[in-house]
């Protein structure tokens, strides 16, 4: 190589190791406000090298580098601690330039901290993120359920006989709803989510007697739901339907919904005749 290439071709790697540290500055500080923000779920921003950090349910991305079960082991823990810590620090060339060459355009590499305490977190990994605030299992609960309700099976109760019926003959009831129901997926937080839910129904009859089934009841000749009274009069009849709710992230696991259970409650009345024999003389 002569002299001349020789000195074109340092003045090249020299330009794009300029163009290389600009980028690392830029991306620092375009970094800057996601490090300043609070995402009101307990995460907070911190101007050191430390971007994120906070406690209950961390959502990992797909870019971690661990493995699923400490994807789901960090997720699971709503009492333990999380942060994510800039893959270098600023004086340090050779890691800024990782951190920003091994993600996409846009993202920063982040070594992931978890631990029960501040005083024990080990770095577990690291993954490729921007700058929104990390997710955590809360805002997907605050998601599901706000979202979920939308999807409730309606409760369409029925009674047969439906208006009248008379003592001792049982009244056949239903809901109208099937015992499990998953409404479509859901895209949360950057997370795909799936619920899935569970029925249980309480039948309260109106003569001071209630009781809970695991079938929503059937039209006759089924008598999965059935109710017998013993004396006349005119009842308010209720049914409540309690969802036992859990959600799935992919690439992450299963959780219970958080919180009290959906539930739909319905009103019906009916009539209760006495039955009375009747001296038929042939």
């Amino acid at each position: 190589m002569s002299i001349a290439r020789s000195a074109a071709y340092h003045r090249c790697v020299l330009k794009r190791l300029c163009i290389l540290l600009v980028t690392v500055g830029a991306m620092w500080q375009w970094a800057q406000p996601a490090l300043a923000q609070s995402a009101g779920i307990d995460v907070a921003g911190d101007q050191s090298t430390v971007a994120y950090t906070g406690d209950g349910g961390l959502l990992l991305p797909s870019s971690f580098t661990g493995n699923a079960s400490q994807k789901y082991a960090v997720a699971a823990c709503d009492e333990c601690v999380w942060q994510y810590t800039v893959y270098c620090a600023m004086d340090s060339v050779d890691l800024c330039a990782h951190a920003v060459v091994t993600c996409p355009v846009g993202q920063i590499r982040y070594r992931v901290g978890f631990g029960r305490h501040h005083s024990d977190i080990a770095t577990i990994g690291s993954v490729c993120w921007g700058n929104k605030q990390p997710a955590t299992r809360r805002d997907v609960i605050e998601h599901v359920r706000n979202q979920a309700v939308r999807y409730l099976p309606a409760l369409l109760p029925g009674l047969s006989p439906a208006a009248a019926t008379v003592t001792v003959v049982p009244v056949i009831a239903w809901t109208r709803q099937p015992v499990l129901f998953r409404p479509p997926r859901m895209l949360l937080v950057g997370h795909t989510v799936q619920v899935s839910a569970q029925g249980r129904w309480l039948w309260t009859w109106g003569d001071g007697t209630c009781q809970w089934y695991r079938l929503p009841g059937r039209t006759y000749p089924y008598r999965d739901v059935t109710h017998s009274y013993t004396r006349p009069g005119t009842y308010e009849v209720s049914v409540t339907t309690d969802w036992l709710a859990e959600y799935t992230v992919a690439g992450v696991g299963t959780f219970p919904v958080s919180g009290p259970n959906l539930n739909q409650t319905r009103h019906l009345r009916i009539v209760v005749r006495s039955a009375r024999g009747v001296l038929v003389s042939h």
